[in-house]
């Protein structure tokens, strides 16, 4: 797959919008690398400590872009899963999945999430938090919401497949019909 062009898809939302799932889906089908941030942080250490109110690690920024950074430079196509962070490479896109805050609650319910984390998420997703930090990184013009609620994991791929292929063509030419 070394002829295929270079191509950097950052998938982000709030927790519980489906964003791994679709990115290691979408990484499958378009042949890109996939890197999960989450997974980066505590594999490395990327940490400063716990907020137990949100369950979740308080995240080292400066290490983990440092570390991301320098991951692009060698992998010319990533597929990036997580909430957004201060980039300096430039994106050929960013997906916000998004999702009705119904079944946002439902799915993060389910997860056994305490309700602060839960309360938190559903307002960020209310506020569109995601999408609006993105546009911190690249022009809103490479930044496409797509909302996941009634759609299977394939049907919201190809949704974005979709959109990709009328603004990068050349990125699905010859492996994606």
């Amino acid at each position: 797959m070394n002829h295929l062009p270079p191509f950097l898809l950052y998938i982000t939302g709030v927790t519980g919008t489906g964003k791994s799932s679709v990115a290691t889906r979408l990484a499958e089908l378009l042949f890109l690398e996939y890197l999960e941030l989450n997974t980066l942080v505590l594999e490395k250490g990327f940490y400063l400590g716990y907020d137990i109110n949100r369950d979740s690690v308080i995240i080292d920024d400066e290490l983990l872009v440092s570390s991301i950074e320098s991951i692009i430079k060698r992998k010319k196509r990533l597929c990036l899963d997580g909430g957004v962070v201060p980039l300096d490479s430039t994106f050929n896109f960013i997906i916000v999945l998004r999702c009705h805050v119904d079944t946002l609650r439902g799915r993060l319910l389910s997860r056994g999430y305490p309700e602060e984390k839960i309360e938190a998420n559903i307002e960020a997703e209310i506020m569109n938090i995601a999408y609006h930090d993105a546009i911190e990184l690249i022009p809103s013009h490479n930044i496409v919401e797509v909302f996941n609620d009634e759609f299977s994991v394939d049907e919201t791929c190809n949704q974005i497949i979709s959109i990709i292929s009328q603004h990068h063509p050349s990125v699905l030419k010859g492996f994606i019909n």
